[in-house]
């Protein structure tokens, strides 16, 4: 059975493309619109995600809250972050929170399945 990764992304044609990207490469893929379509997915389903793919910037939820709300599930998937602003400002808006990569925006799609891939333990 196919892991099952959680992508949320407020722009349509990127959760598309995500999606198709993703799915081409073997996971079963559910896409939310916004942070608290994430949070209640991750609420509901505890054990379903393998791993989370978070736009930093959302509607109604950021990514920040997102990760708040996974972390203090059990267990917590595995974080990876996407954006369009630089990785400092990323790292910097995270805190001491902790992520298990991050994809910049445009995406590479070869990076984007890597870094999936590298957060998910399939690749060292």
């Amino acid at each position: 059975m196919a892991s099952t990764l959680l992508v949320a992304e407020d722009d349509r044609l990127g959760a598309l493309l995500a999606e198709q990207v993703l799915r081409g490469a073997g996971w079963e893929v559910v896409v939310t619109g916004d942070g608290v379509e994430a949070i209640e997915a991750l609420q509901a389903a505890p054990d379903r995600f393998a791993l989370a793919l978070l736009d930093l910037v959302m509607p109604r939820a950021d990514a920040i809250a997102v990760i708040d709300a996974a972390r203090a599930l059990r267990p917590a998937p595995p974080i990876v972050l996407t954006s369009g602003y630089p990785e400092s400002f990323v790292r910097e808006r995270l805190g001491a929170r902790t992520i298990s990569g991050f994809v910049p925006k445009p995406w590479l799609l070869p990076t984007l399945v890597e870094t999936v891939r590298r957060a998910l333990g399939e690749l060292s």
